[in-house]
């Protein structure tokens, strides 16, 4: 969040992708919190929320169908998969975060192959590894899984996410000034 103060930030319309990536780093902020005092549920509405402002930010422009079809196919199998090991409340609450993730994923990835810039693709790789690191909090809470390390690769995968995501608002802002050649 401080990164996105920081580097160039106002209320006005050139910084809009800057202002929904603070609010979806502030939220995810929140779902640190009650993740960290066992409010699952409510850290996974925070973050979920954190979601929608991310795919705010990086839009629905290009489309890219295929993209999205390609996630959206192995996340309902997991989520076929882990049905069964949850609760009344996340019953609910899971395939609705998968599908926000995997969407927050799918508009990343579809803005860098079309934009094709380092920033576009390292936000990109921010979205991969956000989803790898819910992947790996989901596979060791609901499939009982041991990792080696987990809580570990859990937070290396949720910070560089993090990074790679609030470093991508470094070209937000107003275009700079045309310089006459001519001069």
């Amino acid at each position: 969040m401080f990164y996105v103060l920081v580097k160039g930030f106002s209320l006005n319309k050139h910084f809009r992708r800057s202002q929904l990536i603070l609010l979806g780093l502030v939220f995810s902020c929140g779902g640190d919190a009650l993740l960290n005092v066992n409010l699952f549920p409510f850290g996974m509405v925070s973050f979920g929320v954190a979601h929608i402002f991310y795919i705010s930010a990086f839009g629905w422009h290009p489309l890219k169908w295929v993209i999205g079809v390609c996630l959206y196919i192995p996340v309902t199998v997991f989520v076929i998969l882990v049905h069964k090991h949850l609760d009344e409340v996340l019953i609910i609450g899971v395939p609705i975060y998968c599908v926000l993730i995997t969407t927050m994923l799918w508009r990343s990835l579809a803005r860098a192959v079309e934009i094709k810039s380092f920033l576009t693709i390292f936000c990109a790789v921010g979205a991969v590894l956000f989803v790898i690191s819910d992947a790996l909090i989901a596979v060791t809470m609901f499939l009982s899984v041991q990792l080696p390390s987990p809580r570990l690769l859990i937070m290396i995968t949720y910070y560089a996410a993090q990074f790679a995501i609030a470093l991508s608002t470094a070209d937000d802002g107003p275009s700079p000034p045309c310089k006459n050649k001519n001069k």
